[in-house]
This record gives structure tokens, sequence and C-alpha cells, in this order.
């Protein structure tokens, strides 16, 4: 018997199946809406420089927690021991020798830098799949406005495009204010890790409904060594580029501790700000560094840990840093990841995850990392670094180092502090040759410009381009530690 319905009834039945099909619709567009992306590079952060990496008197409690509920990756490498490189191989997925670069972009020199009109550009192809993109921190990739943030597509930039600049009073290192606000030129009273931070928190606030790709490129823990109560060590009547070599160990520790405190506190801020709009599950946060820590860090507090080298060497402790990929239900929680992987290939993942397809004229050197994240699955592979003359190749667990006309040869597996050079040890001689001759190989077809024109081993002093007469600039006014402070007299 078929039931007979009222007119009125019908049409109850009709609203509520198109209000059930809008709220499916609804809730199907939520699920496919993309993954957002935060990368967190760090300045000058080593191995040890988080208390999840074992750094001693270094308080890191939401970093520790984003590593213990993700995945601690304790054999990621830098492209390089310096800062430039690095940030070239982020933005391309690829070996920063490819443009032309084994060093660092100088400030001075506006006619230089990493191009998006001849290279891959990570933030120009999120921009270009429909990403909100921003830039907080430090840039250090070009001063030009061919080669500045916007060029490459971020919609958002606040920081500074040098190398480095004082924490406090924004002067970079040919003491100008470099401080940018929304891509112009101005000033911005507070520490420069708190404003960066929190505004990170201001555009999540601001684009939470949109798919966002935001890199924040912390100034901390680069020189000068600066915590939010510090007074400015760069002004309009001073100068000095670095003068943490005369701290004293307990000074320069506690500065480089409250420095990756005040780092670690801002991220925290984000990672509520990304609950409080119930987005945390639907963000894939990396953490990473751009190189080892400093000589005086080492020295003062073992900030690389054991690892032998430090910043601007390429052994261990120059390369190996801290890295966390933290995705919340997306990842296994507390997976420590030994697999070797580099900073290049974080472009790739994300356009693996985000599942964008790159349709330019490049390849890519990094890998995608996604399925070793998730599966431990091994990349197989022949890993390089070269930084000026020197040049380090990477097979399995054997590590080449070629430098100062000569070469060393270390097993990382038995040997992970390299002391034990194999170079000269006649058993390796067959591993040895074969090593030369592929490093070699990859210079030649990979490196273009002035890495090409590189004689490996073979040290060539180049002249600093932006040296300036600091005893004028300064009238005769020196830095000093007397008793316990600092002093300018």
């Amino acid at each position: 018997m078929k039931k007979k319905y009222s007119l009125s009834v019908l049409c109850i039945l009709l609203i509520t199946f198109l209000l059930s099909e809008s709220c499916n619709n609804q809730n199907h567009k939520s699920t496919k809406k993309k993954p957002n992306i935060i990368v967190i590079l760090a300045d000058d952060l080593g191995y040890a420089g988080l208390s999840c990496f074992g750094g001693k008197g270094i308080s890191s409690p939401n970093l520790d927690k984003l590593a213990q509920n993700g995945i601690k990756c304790t054999n990621f490498y830098s492209n390089s021991t310096v800062c430039s490189p690095t940030r070239v191989a982020l933005m391309s997925g690829r070996y920063q020798q490819r443009v032309g670069l084994d060093h660092i972009y100088f400030h001075c020199l506006d006619t230089m830098g990493f191009n998006p009109k001849t290279n891959p550009s990570l933030p120009v192809i999120m921009k270009e799949a429909g990403y909100k993109t921003a830039i907080f921190g430090k840039w250090h990739l070009g001063s030009g406005l061919d080669f500045q943030p916007k060029a490459h597509g971020f919609d958002d930039f606040t920081g500074f495009l040098d190398g480095n600049i004082d924490f406090i009073s924004k002067h970079n290192t040919e003491s100008e204010v470099d401080w940018f606000v929304h891509h112009e030129p101005k000033y911005q009273e507070g520490y420069v890790t708190h404003i960066l931070n929190d505004a990170v928190v201001d555009f999540i606030n601001q684009e939470y409904e949109n798919p966002f790709f935001i890199y924040l490129s912390e100034a901390a823990v680069h020189l000068p060594m600066q915590s939010p109560n510090d007074p400015p060590m760069r002004t309009d009547s001073f100068y000095n580029y670095r003068v943490d070599t005369k701290f004293p160990k307990e000074e320069y520790m506690r500065r480089y501790s409250e420095m990756v405190t005040a780092m670690d506190e801002g991220i925290g801020k984000i990672m509520q700000t990304l609950r409080k709009h119930n987005i945390e599950d639907n963000t894939l946060v990396i953490f990473t560094s751009d190189n080892g820590g400093e000589r005086i860090g080492v020295q003062h507090g073992k900030v690389n840990g054991n690892k032998r080298g430090h910043k601007g060497t390429l052994y261990e402790g120059g390369i190996n840093v801290p890295t966390i990929f933290y995705w919340k239900d997306k990842f296994e929680e507390g997976i420590v990841n030994k697999e070797v992987m580099m900073t290049m290939d974080i472009l790739p993942t994300i356009l693996d995850i985000t599942g964008i397809e790159y349709k330019g004229l490049y390849k890519f050197d990094g890998k995608s990392l996604y399925s070793t994240l998730l599966e431990n699955k091994p990349i197989k592979r022949d890993l390089f670094w070269m930084h000026k003359e020197r040049l380090v190749m990477r097979r399995g667990n054997i590590k080449l180092i070629r430098q100062n006309r000569g070469v060393e040869l270390y097993d990382l597996a038995s040997d992970p502090f390299e002391q034990n050079n194999l170079a000269k040890n006649p058993g390796f001689k067959s591993m040895l040759n074969e090593l030369i001759e592929a490093s070699d190989k990859w210079h030649h077809e990979t490196a273009t410009g002035f890495p090409a024109g590189r004689e490996i081993g073979v040290k060539v002093k180049k002249n600093w381009p932006c040296k300036r007469d600091l005893k004028t600039f300064n009238k005769g006014k020196e830095y000093k530690w007397v008793n316990g402070k600092a002093v300018i007299e």
C-alpha cells in the first residue's frame, strides 16, 4: 500500500533533504580544503639547540611537544654550512650551485640574488596553486627589487633583507635600519623575535579560512646575541658586526638560551592560534635550521652536541641540524626518523602532500619525504655539499670531505664524530677514488657561474665587498665587557 503525503509534508521533506545535502557538501568542501603549510627556519641553531635534541640549559617546551607528538629527524642536513645557499635550496628544491651560489648574497650588491624568473620558487608555486603566502623574518636572497619577497609571490612580508640585524634597533650589517612591514620599509618598536611570531599569529587570524603557506624565517639565534631585555648593539652612532667573542661563557649561554625561549614561546602562540581556528589537523608544520651552531656557541655550550665542527665547516656540526615534522593525526606520534634528508627535499615534499603539480621547466634535486615520514621508507641516493672550494659527498654512511688540497673519509656509522680518517687506509682506496670521481662529476654537471670555476680543495681569497671604515664611523669608540656589563667607550 502506497503512502500518501500532504503537500506540506512533501515540502518539509524536500527542505530537509536540501539542508542535508547542503551540510554534506559543506563537510565535503571542508575535508577537501588544501592543507596549510608552515615552514619555520631557525638561524644558526645547532643540533643541540633545543632541549629535545639534547640541549643543556635550554628550554624549548613547545618545540619539544611538536617533536614528541610528531616526527623527530636526527639525520636531517642543511644544504650548506651558511645561510643564503640553504635558503636557495629551500626555495628551489635544488642544489644552490645550479644558480651559481656557493656562499652568501651580499646586501650591498643589489644586482645579485635568487631570481624567480629563472629558477623554481616555492612561494610562486604555492601562490599559483591558490595559497595565501607570507614570509616573516630574514630573507637574505637578494636586496634588489627583482629578488625581494614580493617578486617571489609572497602576499605579505614583515622582516629584513640582510643576513642579520640588531634585535632591538633593527640595524643591519651596514648599520642601516633594515625592516619591512607589508613589503614597505617601516620601523617597528620591539624585539625582533616577538614581532615576527606575532605577525604570523595575525596572518593566521586573517587568513585561516583560506589555504596558506607561511615561511617563518626566524632571526634567532644569529648574532648579534641579544635576548629580549638586552640593549641594542648597533645604533646610529656605533656599529660592530659581532661582540659575542667578548662574552664570558655564562653571558653567552644566557643570551643563547633566552633567544631560543623567545622563539619557542612564539611558536607556542602560533600553535594555539591554529587550535583556536580548529585548523591544527589541517596544517603541516616543519621546523629546521639553516646550518649548524656558531663556533663560539660550540666552545661555550656544545650547541652542536658532541658533533665535530660548527657553522662554516662541513663536518657534521656545520650541517646536521635539528628538524621536526608535525601534522596532527596525520603522522604517527613520537617517531624518531633516522633517514638522511636535506633542506632541498622540503619543496617536493610540500608539493607531494598538497597535491600540487609542478609544471615548470626545471627538475628538482630534492626528493619527496612523504613516504619516508609516513612509513620510514629509505631514500637511496648520493648527496653533495659544497661551500666555496670545499666539497663533501655522502654515499650511505661513507662521507668524503675534500678541502685544503687534501681528502678525508669517514664511516659515520662507526665514527659519527669524524675522528678516524680512513683516507689513507688501503682497504678504502678503491672507495676513495670512486667517490672523488663521482664528486668531480657532480661538480661538473651541477655547478654554474662562480662555483663552476672553483678548483676543489684550493682556497681563493675574495675581498668582502661591503667592508666599511668602522674606526671613522665609531669615532674611536669600542665595545668592551667590563665588570659583567657591556660598555661602549
